[in-house]
């Protein structure tokens, strides 16, 4: 998925294509002895310092073709900007074709044109443009610097030195983009955004390094016009400390509602959205307003779990709601539905992070750090920072003695009166200080118990 801050803008298939809702762009690239193209070839693929922002590496003689994707957002025009790295040992030449249907095209070294709009645009000038129903046959036939003009297909082909890079922006929505940015400038800016989110240091690397990832995708998804998916994403967004962007995520459910356009799945991520924004926030959300359509709209599939979170933050403002909400949620609990779970991707990787970390987290009197602790965690530090609760504003570290656990905490905002355990590490322990240092008891290992 590659977006920004606005939401999705495209994705990358397992063939290396990005695909947006109007065209689709193939690459490949002209080594030494023949075409590699991107769809026919095995690639490589990793982020760019864990941000939507992605790379795909293509094998040539002598090295890599490099490409590199992110997306560059001027508060008026949205486009992809592409750009290919020659890593190998000599020249080559890469073509980057687009497909869109029902759509008159003309190129030209220095503009590719859709409909008579900026669509295409290299950094330098290309060699050679192609505009062709089977462009990968037009480009193999070498043709020239053009112009020319046609449907369906267009394709630049640029020259690209040893160790030197080109870019191509590609406009999706609005005008093309006065800014010039490298898909570096904006991974850079993505880890700025991203750096005001909870931040989080555990003994699992593979933990640490995935909420890395999930939170930019997180705040991509909370831009998307899929309610559950903006939902969904809004609720794991207040508990990350970014209420801003889980707003937007939270605009979009409340003006499908409005639509009365909801589906169940999505009625019930909207009850969990709102509610956060009541008690981990602490701003009124409209729930009042909403809590009954959405309820009526989720029908069977309403948890006890979401209907609990719902009394929580109706109490101040719909005693009545709160207390049916809660009677209902004793019955569902009699079926055994405490709560489904995410639906999407990014909203089941958050929660498979934050689920060690903190439990009871939308109570406003108790906190459960690290409820589980998996036994290789031991003698291994904890850092969390920044974890937004209906409690305040949590961080914590684990430091060890020998066999015996630190725990430093810190809580901020949130209710004087809150109990504060570990029971992961120490069932035992507990207390009502907002921060502190303590010396837990040694834990006992599951297999050992």
């Amino acid at each position: 998925m590659i977006g920004d801050l606005e939401g999705p803008v495209a994705r990358l298939d397992d063939a290396g294509r990005i695909i947006t809702e109007s065209f689709t762009l193939e690459w490949g690239a002209l080594a030494e002895d023949r075409w590699r193209l991107a769809h026919d070839e095995r690639l490589r693929r990793s982020r760019v310092d864990d941000t939507p922002v992605y790379e795909q590496w293509l094998r040539v003689p002598g090295g890599d073709v490099i490409q590199r994707v992110g997306v560059v957002n001027d508060g008026v025009g949205r486009a992809l900007v592409v750009e290919f790295e020659n890593a190998s040992g000599s020249a080559v030449l890469v073509a980057l074709a687009g497909h869109r249907a029902d759509v008159a095209l003309q190129a030209d070294p220095d503009l590719v044109l859709a409909d008579g709009e900026a669509w295409m645009r290299p950094s330098r000038p290309a060699g050679a443009v192609a505009v062709e129903d089977d462009i990968w046959s037009a480009i193999a036939a070498e043709p020239g610097p053009g112009p020319v003009a046609g449907a369906n297909a267009a394709a630049l082909l640029v020259p690209v030195p040893h160790r030197q890079t080109i870019q191509v922006t590609v406009a999706v929505e609005g005008p093309m983009p006065d800014r010039d940015q490298v898909p570096g400038e904006i991974a850079a800016g993505w880890r700025a955004v991203a750096g005001r989110a909870l931040h989080i240091d555990l003994p699992d690397s593979d933990l640490t390094e995935a909420w890395r990832r999930v939170i930019c995708d997180l705040i991509v998804e909370a831009g998307s016009d899929d309610p559950l998916t903006a939902a969904e994403s809004a609720w794991w967004l207040d508990l990350a400390g970014m209420s801003e962007e889980a707003d937007r995520g939270r605009a979009t459910l409340v003006a499908t509602a409005e639509d009365g356009e909801l589906t169940a799945e999505a009625a019930v991520a909207g009850l969990r959205a709102l509610a956060g924004r009541d008690l981990i926030v602490g701003e009124r959300s409209g729930l009042d307003q909403l809590a009954d359509v959405l309820a009526e709209t989720a029908g069977r599939e309403l948890d006890a779990e979401t209907l609990m979170f719902a009394a929580a933050a109706l109490e101040s403002t719909d005693a009545r709601a709160a207390k049916d909400a809660r009677r209902l949620a004793a019955r569902i609990t009699e079926s055994g539905l405490v709560y489904r779970g995410p639906h999407s991707r990014v909203a089941r990787g958050a929660a498979t992070v934050l689920a060690p970390l903190v439990a009871d987290h939308m109570r406003q009197h108790r906190l459960d750090l690290l409820p589980a602790v998996p036994e290789e965690w031991f003698g291994q530090p904890v850092d969390v920072r920044g974890l937004a609760t209906a409690a305040g504003t949590v961080s914590f570290s684990v430091r060890w003695h020998g066999d015996r656990p630190a725990l430093l905490w810190e809580r901020v905002g949130g209710v004087e009166d809150v109990e504060i355990r570990c029971p992961g590490l120490d069932p035992a322990w507990v207390t009502g200080d907002r921060n502190g240092e303590a010396l837990l008891a040694a834990p006992i290992a599951p297999s050992a118990s």
